[in-house]
């Protein structure tokens, strides 16, 4: 992993901290992120640059600025981030898809590390995940590709061709990575046209709707809804996910696995 995407992950980490807080401390985000104070202190004074955050003596609190406004990932450097975490959701995911089951996949990380788990059953899967061509897969694997404007940021396929498309199509099961999921606005996306393919899928889901998302997501709200939490069937994350906010999650009726 390159050290500009361990310090995006150790970014992560101390915006969940401020999250959950709304202050934090220099020498605990030492031993939890198990770095040096004085990286904890670069990292606090480069957030703060970006009017992430606010320092204060011994830590930081949160900025007037909204934590969730992050700037979209490039794809490849999202694959790098949380990796370990984002294939054991895969793994966990796998054992819901049942052999001759129709298949949605949307774009993101998290689906394509599912697309290679999943390379030898016996099922058709639909995506609008560009990155899921190169993926090596079984004979038995049928994959269908979600043609329309192709989005070289998220390595995806959106616009009207791609939702015409989805609109033809009910799937058995769906899976969505996202960039965020909270209770209060259920699940977004930085990117308005990635949203309304969330929506097509899941508007054209026969069975559940399952939502991939590790530890970075939870909690996290991104610029544009996706859909609200009564659309969730079952979220699927990483033990490093706030037990408080899962609880959450299940009282508002979603089934919550962890990987």
């Amino acid at each position: 992993m390159s050290s500009s995407s361990i310090a995006s992950t150790r970014h992560l980490r101390i915006f969940d901290n401020l999250n959950r807080k709304g202050f934090v401390r220099v020498d605990e985000l030492s031993i939890e992120l198990s770095v040096s104070a004085g990286t904890i202190r670069r990292d606090l004074e480069y957030l703060s640059k970006k009017g992430l955050l606010e320092r204060r003596h011994g830590g930081a609190v949160s900025s007037s600025t909204p934590l969730n406004s992050i700037p979209e990932r490039d794809f490849l450097e999202k694959g790098h981030i949380n990796t370990e975490e984002k294939k054991q959701i895969a793994q966990k995911a796998m054992s819901f898809v049942k052999d001759n089951d129709i298949v949605f996949l949307n774009s993101g990380s998290t689906t394509l590390y599912l697309l290679q788990v999943l390379k030898n059953k016996r099922i058709q899967v639909f995506t609008n995940n560009a990155s899921a061509i190169s993926c090596s897969r079984g004979p038995e694997l049928e994959l269908l590709i979600l043609g329309g404007e192709y989005r070289e940021h998220s390595r995806s396929f959106v616009g009207i061709m791609t939702l015409e498309a989805i609109k033809n199509i009910n799937s058995d099961i769906t899976f969505l990575g996202t960039n965020g999921i909270s209770i209060e606005k259920g699940l977004s996306t930085t990117v308005r046209l990635e949203c309304s393919i969330n929506q097509a899928m899941i508007e054209n889901t026969n069975g559940k709707v399952v939502v991939l998302a590790d530890f970075s997501k939870i909690g996290r709200t991104s610029n544009f809804v996706s859909s609200t939490l009564d659309n969730i069937d079952i979220l699927i994350t990483d033990k490093s996910a706030p037990s408080e906010l899962l609880k959450q999650f299940e009282e508002a009726g979603i089934q919550v696995i962890i990987a």
